[in-house]
């Protein structure tokens, strides 16, 4: 998993740890009630507008104490620290933080805003929260991460002053190209199907015109058939054609006079 962060240099905090070894008595438990007493957390004032997501957050800050934990940043004073070497101190304490093996192929960039490093540095609760934060984002597992035509994600967190600031988001890396030609395909698909329809359209239209002409011209065929018969009736013409009874033509006759258009005999 590649990771970048606001910071490039991965140096050690000789500096401010020297300073914090004649200040040992300062514990980060006091630092936490300094802050409290001074101002209350950010991640207090969230749980507040949002008592729903309380245990979430309580979770996210516990989870980013043990990272604290975890790499002895406990006692550590941030007051004794410049703004410099708390960048450096807090991107020491993010690039240990592991991720899943699932998401070995992704790649994350952090940043976090001006405010956002002075809130931390002076509000210990936010600064846990940020770290408990990303511990359990990069902890999450992708079951479906080994399956063949998986993209690997960029996930990219900006992190500001409250917890309501935040913002994360997660995007497959190559899906833009992909995208972009499948919905390009997607849509010459339905360009091409549209086209069809409407040939069809006016094909199948042509054909009811067809059909309609058709049907009018053999219905006054036979309308006219009809009156000549009638016509010929009346004239005797049961004299000359003596075999046809009632002066009608058989209907083989009819039949063959109305599909050849050769009705017009007389």
């Amino acid at each position: 998993m590649a990771v970048s962060g606001v910071e490039n240099s991965f140096s050690t905090y000789t500096n401010y740890k020297s300073r914090t070894e004649k200040s040992s008595s300062v514990s980060f438990s006091d630092t936490v009630n300094k802050s409290n007493t001074r101002k209350e957390s950010v991640v207090d004032e969230f749980k507040k507008k949002h008592p729903k997501e309380a245990s979430t957050v309580n979770g996210q800050v516990n989870a980013g104490k043990a990272v604290l934990k975890k790499n002895g940043a406990e006692n550590i004073s941030r007051e004794d620290m410049t703004m410099e070497e708390y960048k450096q101190f807090f991107t020491k304490l993010m690039n240990s933080i592991p991720f899943d093996s699932s998401q070995q192929r992704d790649v994350e960039v952090w940043n976090i805003s001006e405010k956002g490093w002075e809130q931390m540095k002076n509000d210990p609760e936010y600064e846990a929260w940020v770290l408990g934060y990303t511990a359990q984002d990069r902890a999450v597992h992708i079951p479906f991460a080994s399956m063949p035509g998986y993209s690997p994600n960029l996930h990219t967190e900006q992190f500001g002053a409250s917890i309501e600031e935040h913002l994360g988001q997660s995007v497959p890396m190559s899906s833009s190209g992909s995208k972009t030609s499948s919905a390009s395909d997607e849509e010459n698909w339905w360009e091409k199907r549209h086209k069809k329809m409407e040939e069809f359209m006016e094909q199948q239209e042509k054909k009811a015109i067809q059909r309609r002409a058709l049907s009018q011209s053999r219905n006054q065929q036979a309308q006219l058939m009809q009156l000549q018969m009638q016509m010929m009736a009346n004239t005797g013409f049961q004299q000359f054609s003596p075999g046809y009874m009632g002066g009608g033509f058989p209907a083989s006759l009819a039949g063959a006079l109305l599909s050849s258009g050769s009705w017009n005999l007389f």
